[in-house]
């Protein structure tokens, strides 16, 4: 009973199965029956939309013979493209970008003398516009100059035509003009010095001037026992304070007390305006100059002229007189501003002592300078 039952189940299951299968195929059937309708349509459709000529053909063929050309082109340019060598490229572009800066620089320097050159033309065209002016007003001076000429002449013959009927004057007696001949004093002969300032002629009393200041100095030093300390020396202030407050009374120049590099003491002679001869007291026998010059003696002074610019005429003067009492004489000129300073006699000195020198070996004895002429 049991198996029975068992074969009736197989035989079930076996029809299942050839049921599913048999559904299957018809499936696959009317999908393949669709598939070929629907392609069959579609041809027939792309058939009956299809408007490609013979010239569309043709001209697709001609394009595609062009792409063909284009293609072999290209593929002979790549292939020499393989063959470049890129070092040499590299450097071929360097060179030429060096030729390009070159180029860029010598052109800008061919703008700027461009430049300088068009500067350059407009100077010139200025530079002859000035000068033409300049011409213009050469030729109105000229013309002026002309004028006063031509008066100038005019007033010279008429001069000429007054001279003419003037009477003539006795000539004026030749003066006598001696030539120098510079040479050194007389042996012992002691200076008489004048100066010549503000058209004057001043004598001066240097000998006597020097050696008061010599006695007034060393007697501050004593008074105010400036000296006791040797390896000091003389205090300069100390004696400064002093010695620049002195004073002298000469009738022809003030007298100045000064120090010099804090060292020596020094005096300066400023002749007094208006107090020397002029030319009309050198000329009168008995003026007091007159008298000072009388008391040089020929053999025993020469006298020494500092003359300044402005008093050359009283230096002639005075010295005409000098050579009338045959006493010899020298000149020597000077500047506007020139001042006559000269030094204390005895030794002053002032700080410490200086170190000691060794004396120099003896030499043979100097000419004497020029001091007559």
């Amino acid at each position: 009973m049991k198996r029975k039952k068992r074969d009736d189940d197989e035989d079930g299951g076996l029809d299942s199965l050839l049921d599913t299968m048999t559904n299957v195929v018809g499936i696959l059937v009317l999908v393949l029956i669709v598939t070929q309708l629907g392609v069959s349509d579609a041809i027939t459709e792309i058939t009956a939309n299809s408007n490609v000529t013979a010239e569309d053909l043709d001209d697709a063929k001609q394009k595609l013979m062009s792409l063909s050309d284009q293609k072999i082109q290209l593929t002979e340019q790549t292939a020499s493209l393989a063959t470049i060598d890129v070092d040499a490229e590299r450097e071929r572009l360097r060179r030429l970008k060096e030729q390009l800066e070159t180029r860029k620089k010598l052109l800008a320097d061919q703008s700027r003398q461009s430049n300088e050159f068009s500067m350059k033309i407009e100077s010139d065209r200025a530079m002859a516009a000035k000068n033409q002016k300049q011409v213009a007003d050469t030729e109105k001076l000229r013309a002026e100059l002309q004028t006063t000429l031509t008066s100038s002449l005019e007033k010279q013959a008429e001069l000429k035509a007054l001279l003419d009927t003037t009477p003539k004057r006795a000539a004026v007696p030749p003066k006598v003009v001696n030539i120098p001949n510079p040479r050194p004093a007389p042996p012992g002969a002691q200076q008489a010095t004048f100066v010549c300032a503000f058209d004057r002629v001043y004598p001066m009393n240097v000998d006597g001037i020097r050696k008061d200041a010599e006695l007034r100095a060393k007697d501050i030093i004593t008074r105010r026992r400036l000296n006791l300390d040797p390896a000091k020396g003389i205090d300069p202030e100390a004696f400064a304070k002093l010695y620049t407050k002195l004073k002298y009374n000469d009738d022809f120049f003030d007298v100045e007390y000064y120090i010099t590099d804090n060292r020596w003491p020094r005096l300066k002679l400023t002749p007094k305006e208006g107090r020397g001869a002029d030319e009309t007291e050198l000329k009168r026998p008995g003026s007091r100059i007159r008298k000072l010059m009388a008391l040089l003696d020929p053999t025993k002074y020469y006298a020494k002229f500092y003359v300044l610019p402005d008093s050359f005429d009283a230096y002639i003067t005075a010295r005409l007189a000098l050579t009338e009492a045959n006493v010899l004489a020298g000149w020597d000129p000077q500047g506007a501003t020139w001042a006559y300073t000269t030094s204390v006699p005895g030794g002053v000195e002032l700080g410490p002592p200086r170190p000691t020198t060794p004396a120099p070996p003896t030499t043979k004895p100097a000419k004497p300078a020029n001091v007559i002429d």
